[in-house]
């Protein structure tokens, strides 16, 4: 069971963190030279870099006492730890650091302490920041990921700044925490301090760069102010311990009840810690004086809060606790942290706030011993949390709104745009929030309405050529919407080569360090995403368009890719409703499939690949394009895209067939849409890929469709055996 108080230091009296877990600890108390000491017992000496200056006077209330800080001014002040490499791996750890800025500015990226290897999952630095979340907020990041805290540090006072982490057996940034001035400022965990901004990226420091103090991997962004008291732990140091090293025994903290729930009369013990010396400490409700001891015993007869007040000279500090009577839980909140709207297959993370339950659930599951409760709808939910006593039971609802999935957040389609040249093609479906994504036409493509081979494709875009352009008030360059997760992706086109000759870019967005490219070589299409240029951060998968149509024929392709911290990510690809290559895992972790550059559709030779790429102007037809946005499409999901584009092409199949051989008749039956043209083919051995068109146009009226073949006036006449397949006409 949880405490039941208000947001308050919980403190003891107990001394400062053991110097076992201290690795190192530079006071900075040198007052001149260049040398920055290790007060810890390994002795990593740092060399003081750039002509920082040494403070006497502007100092930072330490609790163990300073005598002196060091002033760096901003270009190429720094302290490094020659030989040190930090905390690797998947260690637990803690950073802790007096800082002061300059100037009152949050619009700072100045490097704390960073160490590792700037490559994903690699990097290790602490810094303040302005680029997501809380412009001036620390900021712990590790390539790929970062965590960002919600109060503003750059302010140009001092302030004690902390973050720890610890592996809990999924490493990953979001499980750190960041404390300033003692108290917590950013938990993924926390209902009351959620980060300002995250992103998911695994754990795994490198061993390569040295300790800095004062900088980060850009080298460029060296601290400008003061700092003193740099701190690091082999361990992630609590709540308690961290407030010590800020602001040390506070006026009062740790205010508890050892019941929080009980039947009138009964006893609960109250107990806190507080300042030796306080002037006065009193609780309110008949307790009174407290002075100089550390619990008292109560007796509520009703529902008490009991507020714990200390003073010493001019500051005030209270504490609250709750103690029920006879009484069921409270259940103070029930959210959920994620958006109470989502796509169909997306998770959300349910969170509560209950006080006084012996037993938790929801809709019968038992949660009694966590924090949160993951939950993936299907459709829309209301979900029950029971809170459970020896008195009552307390609920709370909680409603998730689900969507529909298939629909995507970008669309393109070439169906009732005006045949001739088209200047700009606007999205039909445009649900990114971002009104100003449209593709500009670089190369004079061309609306080309009439009949294909997908009898759902009446109109298309001949040779694009476009890019990809945004409103300029869009912070992501891709002009893919905003927000742009960069995480799980799915695209689809429909596109007609031609000729399968030369090399072709159908789509690409980012570039040859981190992006996404659909290409069309020959007759192998292939899609390929990275996060670098680095063989296990790549993905390629590859299918033969020859072996599925003619170039002349409109394909429905689809491309779905999972990325992320955690785990290998996973690339597929689709032509016409069905997998058409086995899904392609990454060696190593990809965690954004986007780049820097804008996208381009029809066009672009800056790919994600290990070479040059050798671009060739696209010739052929684009009739649809459509992005969706942070999730996967099912393959259920996709075989019914293609039936619905293809006239149910995907769904063909021949229900009967008879010879008759005296009448020299086949008589084969389909199932059909009316309106709608077919083709039939004839082969007498399905391990040829030759098949025998018979008929291209074939108009059906009904929902079944016969037809009469003379089979003598087939190739081979006569075999013993003869197959036939329907697909849709021209």
């Amino acid at each position: 069971m949880k405490a039941h108080t208000l947001p308050v230091l919980f403190l003891t009296l107990a001394p400062v963190v053991s110097q076992a877990d201290l690795v190192a600890h530079w006071a900075l108390d040198e007052g001149s030279g260049t040398i920055a000491g290790d007060s810890s017992a390994n002795n990593n000496v740092g060399t003081v870099a750039g002509g920082a200056l040494w403070s006497t006077t502007n100092l930072p209330v330490v609790p163990s006492g300073t005598s002196a800080a060091l002033q760096m001014d901003g270009i190429d002040d720094q302290v490094n730890i020659v030989g040190y490499k930090g905390i690797t791996g998947t260690g637990d750890r803690t950073i802790a650091a007096w800082i002061r800025t300059a100037s009152n500015n949050p619009a700072l990226n100045k490097g704390i302490v960073s160490w590792g290897a700037n490559a994903s999952t690699q990097k290790w630095t602490f810094r303040v920041q302005t680029g997501n979340g809380t412009p001036g907020a620390i900021r712990i990041e590790a390539n790929g990921g970062f965590f960002v805290g919600n109060t503003v540090v750059t302010d140009g006072e001092w302030h004690h700044v902390a973050v720890t982490w610890a592996n809990d057996g999924t490493p990953d940034i979001q499980d750190a925490k960041l404390y300033v001035d003692g108290v917590l400022d950013a938990d993924f965990n926390s209902l009351d301090t959620p980060p300002s901004a995250s992103q998911s990226v695994a754990i795994n420091t490198a061993s390569s760069a040295d300790v800095r103090i004062g900088d980060n991997f850009q080298l460029t962004h060296n601290w400008d102010g003061w700092m003193d008291d740099v701190r690091i732990y082999d361990e992630a140091l609590d709540a308690i311990a961290i407030a010590e090293l800020a602001i040390g025994t506070p006026i009062v903290g740790d205010f508890t009840g050892s019941e929080e729930v009980v039947t009138s009369g009964s006893p609960v013990v109250l107990s806190w810690v507080s300042n030796p010396g306080n002037d006065t400490l009193t609780i309110d409700n008949g307790v009174g004086d407290v002075l100089g001891t550390n619990m008292v015993t109560v007796n509520p007869t009703t529902t008490t809060t009991y507020t714990i007040t200390g003073t010493r000279g001019a500051e005030t500090l209270e504490a609250v606790i709750t103690v029920l009577v006879d009484s069921a839980p409270l259940i103070n909140v029930f959210t959920n942290s994620d958006s109470d709207t989502l796509l169909e297959g997306q998770s959300a993370i349910l969170r509560w706030d209950a006080f006084g339950e012996s037993s938790l659930s929801i809709d019968g599951t038992d949660v009694t011993s966590e924090t949160f409760f993951e939950v993936t709808p299907t459709e829309t939910t209301t979900y029950t949390l029971t809170a459970t006593n020896e008195f009552g039971s307390e609920t709370s609802d909680l409603t998730i709104t689900v969507i529909d999935g298939s629909v995507p957040d970008l669309g393109w389609t070439a169906m009732d745009l005006p045949d001739g040249v088209l200047a700009q093609w606007d999205p039909a479906i445009n649900n990114t929030g971002n009104a100003g994504i449209t593709f500009i036409n670089a190369t004079g493509g061309t609306v080309v309405s009439g009949t294909s081979n997908l009898s759902g494709v009446n109109a298309w875009v001949n040779s694009p050529g476009y890019n990809l352009s945004a409103n300029p008030l869009d912070s992501w360059q891709d002009g893919l919407g905003d927000p742009v997760t960069k995480e799980d992706v799915t695209w689809e086109m429909v596109v007609r080569p031609g000729d399968f000759t030369g090399t072709h870019t159908l789509f690409n967005t980012g570039g040859n360090g981190s992006g996404t490219g659909i290409v069309l070589t020959g007759s192998t299409i292939d899609f390929r995403y990275q996060s670098a240029n680095l063989d296990d951060q790549r993905i390629i998968v590859s299918a033969d368009l020859a072996e599925l149509g003619t170039a002349n024929d409109f394909f429905h392709i689809v491309a779905t890719g999972r990325t992320g911290a955690l785990v290998p990510a996973i690339g597929k690809l689709y032509v016409n409703g069905q997998l058409a290559a086995e899904p392609v895992t990454s060696a190593g972790l990809i965690t954004d499939w986007d780049g820097g550059d804008l996208a381009e559709l029809g066009k672009g030779s800056n790919l994600p690949t290990s070479t040059a790429f050798p671009f060739e102007a696209f010739t052929g037809d684009i009739a649809v394009f459509n992005y969706y946005q942070d999730r996967i499409l099912n393959e259920l999901q996709i075989s019914s895209k293609y039936d619905e584009i293809s006239g149910g092409a995907g769904g063909l199949a021949i229900t009967s067939i008879a010879f008759d051989r005296d009448a020299d008749q086949i008589r084969l039956t389909f199932n059909s849409v009316p309106g709608r043209t077919y083709s039939l083919d004839t082969t007498i051995d399905l391990s040829s890929t030759e098949w025998l068109e018979i008929d291209d146009s074939i108009e059906a009226i009904d929902a079944e469709t016969t037809l009469t073949i003379t089979e003598s006036t087939l190739i081979d006449a006569g075999s013993l055996q003869r197959f036939f397949r329907i697909r849709p006409g021209i």
